[in-house]
């Protein structure tokens, strides 16, 4: 009764959805995860994983393009993305070559408000980043000198972190590098000088990410992806791709603990057998609680009181409610645990 009690309080902290997915490719490409994406052709591309260099740990994704224009395209991605809402996109990222003048593609997301088969795009175009959409070729910022200038562009050869969020209400706002890119970012009632052409009426509606490479003029370029994540809040650069910390936040993140400490008048002595089937019960106790969480069973608990020692280990500390958080196997694992809520945890003790 008392491990029952414990283990339904402790569940009840957790939240029901969690987040999306990240991944630093330390065990490898899972494909079943992250899949090739080459929509209506795929000439001289490729995808591989590449362990010559990376943001972090021995790997990261290499996607060369091929040089057939836009039939030389190829990318990797998921469709594992937030619905309705906010979508959080970061990325650690390097290439070969500057960006120029022709119009190139590094990210791509299949957007429904754009149609069958048209995408919203993360783009290069006149030695910067842009936003541009298949439907209709707008871009933001404008090409206009003004324009060029409120967008950056991408060194070559150096890992830059990468972020980028879009929402439901027609929200656009970029990061390199932890700095605001204003060119690349639009806010319904705001304003964005050098964003004329992109309207007001646009609310993106994306399907999935893919990171990879797209020419329209036969330009080629190798680009390197690494410590990718996707959530509903944002990431930060410092987070690791296997496993992203949440976005700073305001709310407490005190530890949940009892409202009041059972106090025995005597500290009962535990029979050998009492202490066997505590033994038995320890080792018997199931691994996803979490190593720091109290194993305890129920014949433990009718055979002793339960000593303050045993009330202690029931104080549930931050780290035995983050590995309350499932991971799925293979290297993508769920993005972040959220903050320790505020409330307190009652558990049930039971004397006997």
């Amino acid at each position: 009764m008392f491990v029952q009690s414990s283990l339904l309080a402790l569940a009840a902290l957790v939240p029901i959805s969690l987040a999306q997915i990240s991944d630093d490719f330390e065990n490898g490409w899972d494909k079943s995860i992250w899949p090739i994406y080459a929509p209506q052709c795929n000439q001289g591309g490729s995808v591989t994983l590449d362990s010559t260099t990376a943001h972090s740990g021995k790997n990261s994704m290499k996607v060369v393009g091929g040089s057939n224009g836009f039939c030389g395209h190829i990318f990797f991605g998921t469709t594992e993305v937030p619905s309705g809402g906010d979508v959080y996109v970061r990325t650690w990222l390097k290439h070969e070559k500057a960006l120029g003048d022709p119009h190139v593609t590094f990210i791509v997301m299949p957007d429904s408000g754009l149609g069958a088969d048209k995408h919203l795009r993360l783009s290069g175009q006149m030695d910067i980043i842009e936003y541009n959409r298949e439907d209709d070729d707008a871009t933001m910022p404008d090409l206009s000198p003004d324009g060029i200038a409120a967008s950056a562009g991408i060194p070559t050869d150096t890992w830059e972190c990468l972020e980028y969020h879009l929402s439901s209400d027609g929200t656009i706002e970029t990061w390199i590098d932890s700095k605001a890119v204003p060119g690349l970012t639009f806010t319904p009632g705001g304003s964005n000088a050098n964003a004329n052409g992109w309207g007001t009426s646009y609310k993106p509606d994306i399907q999935g990410v893919y990171f990879g490479w797209e020419s329209y003029s036969g330009t080629t370029d190798t680009f390197w992806y690494d410590d990718v994540a996707i959530d509903s809040k944002r990431i930060g650069c410092s987070a690791s791709g296997g496993s992203p910390a949440p976005a700073p936040t305001d709310e407490p993140t005190t530890k949940p603990k009892p409202t009041s400490e059972p106090k025995p008048t005597t500290k009962p002595e535990p029979t050998p057998s009492s202490s066997s089937a505590a033994a038995a019960s320890s080792s018997a106790a199931p691994s996803s609680v979490g190593a720091s969480s109290a194993p305890a069973s129920s014949a433990a608990a009718s055979s002793a009181a339960v000593s303050s020692a045993a009330y202690s280990s029931m104080a549930y500390s931050s780290a035995a409610y983050s590995s309350m958080a499932p991971s799925s196997s293979g290297a993508a694992v769920s993005s972040s645990a959220p903050p320790a809520p505020s409330e307190t945890c009652e558990v049930e003790y039971v004397y006997v």
